[in-house]
C-alpha cells in the first residue's frame, strides 16, 4: 500500500540528504492529482513506467499509483470516493481535495516522506500522528506539517514497514516480474536530489526550514508549487518538463 492521510545539487551519484539530528532520510515525493490519474500520461511520455497496480488507502479514502526507483518512488495520489473513509477522517479527505484544486485553493499539492535510519529522535518542533486502516497494525505516520496548515507541503515520516529498501530492491532478481518496475525507457535507476519549487509567497515553516537545512531538500522560488527530482545525478544531461499537467520537472 502507498498513501498518506493528509491530506540541493548532490555531486555523488547515490541520494545521502540525512537529517543528522534526528537522522531522517528522503522516502519518496507523492502529488495530489485529478480522479484515477490522467496525469500518469505524462510521466510515461517523459519515459516513465507507472506500476501497473491502483493503491487503495482503505480509510483515509485515497487511492494511487507509483513511479518506482531502488531507492525511492514518485506517487500521483487523488481522493477516491469508492475508497472509504474511516469515522473522523473526512477533514483528511476534505485536505486532499483542496491539494488536488491546488491552483485555485492555494494549497500545496506536494508531500514529502522520509524515513528514519537510526533510534527515533524527538524533532524540535511539534508533530503528530496517524494510522489509517490501510496500515499495518500498531504503526503509525509522523506527520511534521501543522494540522491548521493550509500552505505548506506535506512532511512526514514513514514507519520502517513502510520505508522504501534499496537494498532488498537490488536483490530482487532480474526474473522476477517485481523487477519489471523498475525498468524505465529512459534507463534511470535512482533518485538523488530533490528540489522545491515555492511560491514567492510562500513562507517557510519549521518544518520546511528543519528540513532544507538539514539536506533533505533544496528550494527555490517560483511561480507556483512544483518539484525537481534528478535522477541518476542527471548523468544523460537531459530534462522534461511535465508543467502544466503535473507540477514536476524531470533531471537525468
Amino acid at each position: 500500500m502507498r498513501g498518506w492521510c493528509q491530506g540541493g545539487l548532490l555531486a555523488v551519484s547515490w541520494f545521502c540528504a540525512t537529517a543528522a539530528a534526528a537522522e531522517l532520510e528522503f522516502d519518496h515525493v507523492w502529488i495530489v492529482v485529478s480522479r484515477d490519474a490522467p496525469e500518469r500520461a505524462a510521466l510515461e511520455r517523459a519515459g516513465l513506467k507507472i506500476s501497473p497496480a491502483v493503491n487503495r488507502n482503505d480509510g483515509q479514502g485515497t487511492a494511487s499509483v507509483s513511479a518506482e526507483f531502488l531507492n525511492a518512488y514518485l506517487e500521483l495520489m487523488w481522493p477516491d470516493p469508492t475508497v472509504s473513509v474511516a469515522p473522523g477522517a473526512e477533514r483528511g479527505v476534505e485536505k486532499f481535495k483542496n491539494r488536488m484544486n491546488w491552483r485555485t485553493s492555494g494549497w500545496c499539492p506536494i508531500g514529502i516522506a522520509l524515513h528514519r535510519v537510526g533510534s527515533k529522535t524527538t524533532l524540535a518542533f511539534p508533530t503528530w500522528s496517524i494510522a489509517p486502516d490501510w496500515m499495518p497494525a500498531g504503526t503509525a505516520i509522523e506527520i511534521l506539517t501543522a494540522r491548521d496548515d493550509t500552505k505548506s507541503p506535506s512532511f512526514f515520516i514513514e514507519p520502517p514497514v513502510l520505508a522504501v529498501n534499496e537494498e532488498a530492491n537490488r536483490k530482487i532478481d532480474n526474473k522476477d516480474p517485481k523487477r519489471e518496475a523498475f525498468q524505465h525507457p529512459i534507463g534511470v535507476e535512482r533518485v538523488t536530489e530533490i528540489r522545491l519549487v515555492r511560491p514567492k509567497a510562500y513562507q517557510p515553516v519549521v518544518a520546511f526550514t528543519y528540513l532544507e537545512n538539514a539536506g533533505i531538500f533544496k528550494s527555490t522560488e517560483g511561480a507556483e508549487w512544483a518539484v525537481e527530482i534528478t535522477l541518476d545525478a542527471g548523468r544523460k544531461n537531459q530534462t522534461k518538463d511535465l508543467r502544466p499537467a503535473l507540477p514536476l520537472l524531470i533531471h537525468y
